[in-house]
Protein backbone atom coordinates (compact mmCIF):
# COMPACT_ATOMS: atom_id res chain seq x y z
CA UNK A 1 0.00 0.00 0.00
CA UNK A 2 1.50 3.71 -1.04
CA UNK A 3 0.35 6.79 -0.19
CA UNK A 4 0.49 9.88 -2.98
CA UNK A 5 0.65 13.08 -0.94
CA UNK A 6 -1.18 16.07 -3.55
CA UNK A 7 0.81 18.96 -1.61
CA UNK A 8 0.59 21.38 1.86
CA UNK A 9 -2.82 22.10 2.30
CA UNK A 10 -4.37 19.82 0.40
CA UNK A 11 -6.08 16.58 0.62
CA UNK A 12 -3.78 13.35 0.25
CA UNK A 13 -5.30 10.08 -1.26
CA UNK A 14 -4.20 6.74 0.55
CA UNK A 15 -4.84 4.32 -2.20
CA UNK A 16 -6.74 0.44 -1.30
CA UNK A 17 -4.08 -2.80 -2.12
CA UNK A 18 -6.45 -3.49 -5.41
CA UNK A 19 -8.41 -6.06 -4.92
CA UNK A 20 -11.36 -7.00 -6.65
CA UNK A 21 -14.39 -4.59 -4.88
CA UNK A 22 -11.67 -2.00 -3.28
CA UNK A 23 -10.12 -0.66 -6.97
CA UNK A 24 -11.61 3.03 -6.94
CA UNK A 25 -12.84 2.91 -3.30
CA UNK A 26 -9.34 4.16 -1.64
CA UNK A 27 -9.66 5.27 1.72
CA UNK A 28 -9.06 8.94 2.42
CA UNK A 29 -7.86 11.29 4.64
CA UNK A 30 -7.79 15.24 4.93
CA UNK A 31 -5.93 18.01 5.58
CA UNK A 32 -7.14 20.41 7.81
CA UNK A 33 -9.30 22.78 6.39
CA UNK A 34 -12.27 25.24 8.09
CA UNK A 35 -15.22 22.87 5.92
CA UNK A 36 -17.54 25.34 7.80
CA UNK A 37 -16.46 28.60 6.91
CA UNK A 38 -16.11 26.93 3.49
CA UNK A 39 -19.81 25.90 3.65
CA UNK A 40 -21.18 29.39 5.10
CA UNK A 41 -19.58 30.68 2.37
CA UNK A 42 -20.87 28.91 -0.70
CA UNK A 43 -24.32 30.21 0.71
CA UNK A 44 -23.63 33.21 0.80
CA UNK A 45 -22.24 33.97 -2.51
CA UNK A 46 -24.25 31.00 -4.60
CA UNK A 47 -27.76 32.80 -5.27
CA UNK A 48 -25.95 35.83 -6.09
CA UNK A 49 -23.93 34.09 -8.60
CA UNK A 50 -26.43 31.27 -9.50
CA UNK A 51 -29.86 33.77 -10.14
CA UNK A 52 -28.29 34.45 -13.04
CA UNK A 53 -29.96 31.31 -14.58
CA UNK A 54 -33.66 32.12 -12.75
CA UNK A 55 -33.98 35.88 -12.87
CA UNK A 56 -36.25 37.21 -15.51
CA UNK A 57 -34.13 39.97 -16.45
CA UNK A 58 -31.75 37.48 -17.94
CA UNK A 59 -34.28 35.46 -19.52
CA UNK A 60 -35.95 38.36 -21.61
CA UNK A 61 -32.75 39.75 -22.55
CA UNK A 62 -32.05 36.27 -24.41
CA UNK A 63 -34.98 36.49 -25.48
CA UNK A 64 -33.93 39.60 -27.28
CA UNK A 65 -30.90 38.11 -28.55
CA UNK A 66 -32.71 35.63 -30.37
CA UNK A 67 -32.94 32.96 -28.20
CA UNK A 68 -36.48 30.91 -26.62
CA UNK A 69 -38.26 31.24 -23.78
CA UNK A 70 -37.03 29.70 -20.46
CA UNK A 71 -38.45 26.49 -19.14
CA UNK A 72 -41.59 27.57 -17.05
CA UNK A 73 -43.81 24.81 -14.99
CA UNK A 74 -46.36 25.50 -12.38
CA UNK A 75 -45.06 25.76 -9.32
CA UNK A 76 -41.22 26.00 -10.36
CA UNK A 77 -39.13 28.69 -11.18
CA UNK A 78 -38.17 29.78 -14.75
CA UNK A 79 -34.64 28.07 -16.08
CA UNK A 80 -32.79 29.07 -18.90
CA UNK A 81 -33.26 27.68 -22.71
CA UNK A 82 -30.57 25.06 -23.28
CA UNK A 83 -28.91 26.70 -25.30
CA UNK A 84 -28.28 29.76 -24.04
CA UNK A 85 -27.81 28.43 -20.59
CA UNK A 86 -25.03 26.33 -22.06
CA UNK A 87 -23.20 28.96 -24.08
CA UNK A 88 -24.19 32.12 -21.98
CA UNK A 89 -21.92 29.81 -19.31
CA UNK A 90 -19.28 28.43 -21.47
CA UNK A 91 -18.79 31.79 -23.53
CA UNK A 92 -16.07 32.56 -20.88
CA UNK A 93 -13.58 29.85 -22.22
CA UNK A 94 -14.43 31.14 -26.37
CA UNK A 95 -17.23 30.29 -28.63
CA UNK A 96 -15.57 26.66 -28.00
CA UNK A 97 -17.55 23.54 -29.39
CA UNK A 98 -19.51 21.59 -27.69
CA UNK A 99 -16.68 18.59 -26.69
CA UNK A 100 -15.36 21.44 -25.04
CA UNK A 101 -18.22 22.33 -23.13
CA UNK A 102 -18.55 18.76 -21.89
CA UNK A 103 -15.29 18.79 -20.30
CA UNK A 104 -15.57 22.01 -18.70
CA UNK A 105 -19.32 21.29 -17.29
CA UNK A 106 -18.27 17.72 -15.90
CA UNK A 107 -21.40 16.36 -15.23
CA UNK A 108 -23.95 16.97 -18.15
CA UNK A 109 -24.20 14.16 -20.94
CA UNK A 110 -22.61 14.95 -24.67
CA UNK A 111 -25.90 14.38 -25.84
CA UNK A 112 -27.68 17.26 -24.16
CA UNK A 113 -24.39 19.48 -24.32
CA UNK A 114 -23.40 19.30 -28.08
CA UNK A 115 -26.06 20.13 -30.09
CA UNK A 116 -27.63 22.60 -27.79
CA UNK A 117 -24.50 24.56 -27.65
CA UNK A 118 -24.79 23.66 -31.97
CA UNK A 119 -27.67 25.52 -31.80
CA UNK A 120 -26.53 28.38 -29.42
CA UNK A 121 -23.59 29.60 -31.39
CA UNK A 122 -26.07 29.71 -34.35
CA UNK A 123 -28.30 32.10 -32.89
CA UNK A 124 -25.41 34.37 -30.97
CA UNK A 125 -22.24 34.53 -31.16
CA UNK A 126 -20.01 34.65 -27.80
CA UNK A 127 -19.35 38.54 -27.55
CA UNK A 128 -23.54 38.94 -27.80
CA UNK A 129 -24.32 35.88 -25.71
CA UNK A 130 -22.06 37.19 -23.03
CA UNK A 131 -23.01 41.10 -22.99
CA UNK A 132 -26.83 40.59 -22.88
CA UNK A 133 -26.37 37.74 -19.33
CA UNK A 134 -24.14 40.76 -17.81
CA UNK A 135 -26.43 43.46 -18.77
CA UNK A 136 -29.52 41.34 -17.45
CA UNK A 137 -27.66 40.23 -14.56
CA UNK A 138 -26.91 43.46 -13.30
CA UNK A 139 -30.69 44.71 -14.01
CA UNK A 140 -31.87 41.28 -12.19
CA UNK A 141 -29.75 42.20 -9.37
CA UNK A 142 -30.41 46.10 -9.44
CA UNK A 143 -33.91 45.26 -9.56
CA UNK A 144 -34.14 42.53 -6.65
CA UNK A 145 -31.75 44.78 -4.52
CA UNK A 146 -31.91 48.13 -5.27
CA UNK A 147 -29.19 50.79 -3.91
CA UNK A 148 -27.48 49.00 -0.75
CA UNK A 149 -24.29 50.16 0.96
CA UNK A 150 -21.08 47.63 0.87
CA UNK A 151 -21.16 46.50 -2.82
CA UNK A 152 -17.78 47.77 -3.89
CA UNK A 153 -16.40 46.57 -0.27
CA UNK A 154 -17.65 43.07 -0.90
CA UNK A 155 -16.48 43.44 -4.71
CA UNK A 156 -12.92 44.23 -3.27
CA UNK A 157 -13.03 41.00 -1.02
CA UNK A 158 -13.99 38.84 -3.57
CA UNK A 159 -11.88 39.75 -6.12
CA UNK A 160 -9.39 39.67 -4.16
CA UNK A 161 -10.34 36.25 -3.13
CA UNK A 162 -10.29 35.71 -7.01
CA UNK A 163 -7.22 36.26 -7.91
CA UNK A 164 -5.43 34.09 -5.17
CA UNK A 165 -6.27 30.88 -6.84
CA UNK A 166 -4.80 28.73 -9.46
CA UNK A 167 -5.76 28.34 -12.77
CA UNK A 168 -4.61 24.94 -13.27
CA UNK A 169 -7.34 22.70 -14.26
CA UNK A 170 -10.05 25.37 -13.52
CA UNK A 171 -12.07 25.59 -17.48
CA UNK A 172 -14.81 28.07 -16.04
CA UNK A 173 -13.16 30.45 -13.29
CA UNK A 174 -9.59 30.93 -15.73
CA UNK A 175 -11.87 31.78 -18.56
CA UNK A 176 -13.85 34.04 -16.36
CA UNK A 177 -10.72 35.76 -14.68
CA UNK A 178 -9.81 36.19 -18.38
CA UNK A 179 -12.39 38.67 -19.27
CA UNK A 180 -12.60 42.57 -18.77
CA UNK A 181 -14.18 43.42 -15.56
CA UNK A 182 -17.88 45.27 -15.56
CA UNK A 183 -18.19 48.80 -14.07
CA UNK A 184 -18.32 48.98 -10.61
CA UNK A 185 -21.94 48.02 -9.16
CA UNK A 186 -24.02 44.71 -9.35
CA UNK A 187 -22.24 43.69 -12.20
CA UNK A 188 -19.43 43.83 -11.04
CA UNK A 189 -20.03 42.10 -7.55
CA UNK A 190 -22.21 39.50 -9.61
CA UNK A 191 -18.76 38.91 -11.84
CA UNK A 192 -16.84 38.39 -8.35
CA UNK A 193 -19.38 35.92 -6.71
CA UNK A 194 -19.29 33.80 -10.41
CA UNK A 195 -15.56 34.12 -10.27
CA UNK A 196 -15.81 32.07 -6.59
CA UNK A 197 -18.33 29.98 -7.84
CA UNK A 198 -17.07 28.46 -10.57
CA UNK A 199 -13.61 27.95 -8.95
CA UNK A 200 -15.72 25.54 -6.11
CA UNK A 201 -17.16 24.00 -8.64
CA UNK A 202 -14.05 23.26 -10.90
CA UNK A 203 -12.28 21.84 -7.93
CA UNK A 204 -15.33 19.90 -6.80
CA UNK A 205 -14.75 17.83 -10.64
CA UNK A 206 -11.20 17.50 -9.63
CA UNK A 207 -12.50 16.08 -6.18
CA UNK A 208 -14.64 13.39 -8.14
CA UNK A 209 -12.68 12.76 -10.61
CA UNK A 210 -9.75 11.89 -8.52
CA UNK A 211 -11.75 9.58 -6.22
CA UNK A 212 -12.70 7.55 -9.64
CA UNK A 213 -16.23 8.15 -10.30
CA UNK A 214 -17.50 8.90 -14.01
CA UNK A 215 -19.88 11.63 -14.51
CA UNK A 216 -23.38 9.78 -13.84
CA UNK A 217 -21.61 8.08 -11.24
CA UNK A 218 -20.94 11.16 -9.16
CA UNK A 219 -24.46 12.39 -9.77
CA UNK A 220 -26.19 10.08 -8.55
CA UNK A 221 -23.57 10.17 -5.22
CA UNK A 222 -24.84 13.43 -4.58
CA UNK A 223 -28.02 12.75 -4.85
CA UNK A 224 -27.89 10.24 -2.17
CA UNK A 225 -25.40 13.06 -0.05
CA UNK A 226 -27.73 15.34 0.27
CA UNK A 227 -31.25 13.11 0.42
CA UNK A 228 -32.51 14.27 -3.11
CA UNK A 229 -35.06 11.61 -4.83
CA UNK A 230 -32.63 9.27 -6.83
CA UNK A 231 -32.31 9.89 -10.08
CA UNK A 232 -34.57 13.38 -9.60
CA UNK A 233 -32.01 15.98 -9.97
CA UNK A 234 -29.20 14.24 -12.27
CA UNK A 235 -32.03 13.69 -14.94
CA UNK A 236 -31.66 16.84 -16.06
CA UNK A 237 -28.11 16.70 -16.77
CA UNK A 238 -29.47 14.90 -20.08
CA UNK A 239 -28.23 11.56 -18.46
CA UNK A 240 -31.18 8.92 -20.29
CA UNK A 241 -32.78 6.70 -17.79
CA UNK A 242 -31.04 3.50 -18.72
CA UNK A 243 -28.01 5.15 -17.79
CA UNK A 244 -28.77 6.43 -14.76
CA UNK A 245 -29.71 2.71 -14.30
CA UNK A 246 -26.36 1.24 -15.30
CA UNK A 247 -24.52 3.87 -12.94
CA UNK A 248 -26.59 2.76 -9.86
CA UNK A 249 -25.59 -0.49 -10.71
CA UNK A 250 -21.96 0.08 -10.72
CA UNK A 251 -22.39 1.88 -7.73
CA UNK A 252 -24.23 -1.08 -6.19
CA UNK A 253 -21.01 -3.13 -7.76
CA UNK A 254 -18.18 -1.58 -5.91
CA UNK A 255 -20.27 -1.55 -2.54
CA UNK A 256 -20.87 1.79 -2.42
CA UNK A 257 -24.46 1.90 -2.16
CA UNK A 258 -27.36 -0.55 -1.36
CA UNK A 259 -31.46 -1.22 -0.64
CA UNK A 260 -34.34 0.91 -1.95
CA UNK A 261 -34.14 3.70 -1.02
CA UNK A 262 -30.71 3.92 -2.13
CA UNK A 263 -28.41 4.54 0.93
CA UNK A 264 -24.87 4.68 1.36
CA UNK A 265 -22.77 2.30 2.79
CA UNK A 266 -20.22 2.78 5.08
CA UNK A 267 -17.56 2.95 2.15
CA UNK A 268 -19.80 5.23 -0.16
CA UNK A 269 -20.06 7.43 2.41
CA UNK A 270 -16.56 7.52 3.15
CA UNK A 271 -15.70 8.17 -0.35
CA UNK A 272 -18.11 10.76 -0.81
CA UNK A 273 -17.58 12.55 2.31
CA UNK A 274 -13.89 13.17 0.89
CA UNK A 275 -14.87 14.36 -2.10
CA UNK A 276 -17.16 16.81 -0.24
CA UNK A 277 -13.70 17.48 1.68
CA UNK A 278 -11.42 17.64 -0.99
CA UNK A 279 -13.90 20.36 -2.47
CA UNK A 280 -13.64 22.21 0.80
CA UNK A 281 -9.92 21.93 1.00
CA UNK A 282 -9.59 23.71 -2.55
CA UNK A 283 -10.97 26.73 -1.31
CA UNK A 284 -8.34 27.12 1.55
CA UNK A 285 -6.79 29.96 -0.78
CA UNK A 286 -9.87 32.10 -0.89
CA UNK A 287 -10.45 31.76 2.84
CA UNK A 288 -7.06 32.76 2.99
CA UNK A 289 -7.37 35.36 0.84
CA UNK A 290 -10.28 36.81 2.55
CA UNK A 291 -8.74 36.38 6.21
CA UNK A 292 -10.42 38.62 8.78
CA UNK A 293 -12.42 40.12 6.68
CA UNK A 294 -15.00 37.27 6.63
CA UNK A 295 -17.31 38.07 9.15
CA UNK A 296 -17.75 42.07 7.32
CA UNK A 297 -17.85 39.94 3.75
CA UNK A 298 -20.85 37.41 5.40
CA UNK A 299 -22.26 40.30 6.80
CA UNK A 300 -22.98 42.25 3.10
CA UNK A 301 -23.72 38.47 1.49
CA UNK A 302 -26.11 36.92 3.93
CA UNK A 303 -28.76 39.12 3.49
CA UNK A 304 -28.31 39.45 -0.22
CA UNK A 305 -28.67 36.18 -0.62
CA UNK A 306 -31.55 35.62 1.39
CA UNK A 307 -33.43 39.10 -0.14
CA UNK A 308 -32.86 36.91 -3.89
CA UNK A 309 -34.08 33.71 -2.48
CA UNK A 310 -37.16 35.23 -0.96
CA UNK A 311 -37.84 37.20 -4.43
CA UNK A 312 -37.88 34.12 -5.92
CA UNK A 313 -34.58 34.63 -7.86
CA UNK A 314 -33.48 31.38 -6.90
CA UNK A 315 -34.82 27.71 -5.54
CA UNK A 316 -34.77 27.03 -1.78
CA UNK A 317 -35.92 23.45 -2.45
CA UNK A 318 -34.87 21.20 -5.71
CA UNK A 319 -38.26 20.88 -6.41
CA UNK A 320 -38.90 24.39 -7.63
CA UNK A 321 -36.51 23.16 -10.51
CA UNK A 322 -38.11 22.21 -13.70
CA UNK A 323 -38.43 18.26 -13.80
CA UNK A 324 -38.40 18.42 -17.09
CA UNK A 325 -35.29 20.99 -18.21
CA UNK A 326 -32.84 18.84 -19.71
CA UNK A 327 -34.31 15.47 -19.53
CA UNK A 328 -33.42 13.52 -22.57
CA UNK A 329 -35.83 9.74 -22.49
CA UNK A 330 -34.04 6.50 -23.99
Amino acid sequence: MSEVIVGPGRPSVVPGDGTAGDVGAPSFTQASVDAERAGRLHAGFEPIAASVYFAPEVHDAFEAAGFGPPTVTDGCLPLAELPAYFCSRAGCIGQVSGHVVVAAFGVFSPDLIIPNVERGWQTADCDTVLAVRLAGQTAALQHVLGDRPGVERATEILLRAGDACSDSGRFLYAGLRSLALPSPGWGRLWRAADIIREYRGDSHITAWVAAGLDPVEAGLMTEVFYGMPTKYYHSGRGWRPSQLDAGLDRLRRRGWIDGDPVAFTSRGRAVREWIEASTNAQQQPVLDAIGDDYDELLGYLDPWAAAIVGAGYYPSDIRQLPPQWGQLPD
